[in-house]
């Protein structure tokens, strides 16, 4: 999970807490609704092969690696 996916759940999860904290239903909503726009950040994690797969996490890494020509 890269460093910014990882920030995202944690705001996410700091607005679950709020929102448990909330005393209207109104606020409680907004700090719902505000969790929720925080995980709707995330990069999509279901790549469709292995190679992407291999790809995204190189490129996380960065490594600095070159792109192989042949299948991983």
């Amino acid at each position: 999970m890269s460093k910014s996916d990882e920030l995202y759940r944690a705001k996410a999860d700091e607005c679950r807490r709020m929102a448990d904290k909330a005393f209207s239903p109104l606020d409680k909503e907004s700090w719902l609704k505000l969790a929720a726009d925080w995980l709707k950040l995330l990069r999509p994690t279901s790549f469709t092969t292995e190679a992407a797969q291999f790809d995204a996490a190189e490129r996380e890494s960065g490594t600095g690696q070159e792109k192989s020509e042949r299948e991983h």
